[in-house]
């Protein structure tokens, strides 16, 4: 996914993994349009992506509090 996205540059996407300690991911992804879901990238990584997890997926959608020099750019609260 990283080097997809290096290669295409897509300006509105923002996209954060994190690895936590359990060996469990938290996937960050903040998107105008398709920019990220559009990649064949991601499609490939979606595609098999229940096969891999080891509990169900959950989406949620959140608001951003407080930035301290996370997120590139003027951030502005939702």
């Amino acid at each position: 996914m990283f080097e997809a996205l290096d290669e295409t540059k897509p300006q509105s996407v923002r996209y954060l993994v994190l690895e936590l300690e359990n060996g469990e991911f938290v996937h960050l992804v903040s998107q105008d349009g398709d920019g990220l879901t559009g990649l064949a990238a991601f499609k490939a990584f979606s595609a098999d992506h229940a096969g891999r997890r080891s509990t169900p997926l959950a989406r949620s959608p959140a608001k951003i509090v407080g930035n301290y020099r996370m997120l590139a750019g003027e951030v502005v609260p939702a």
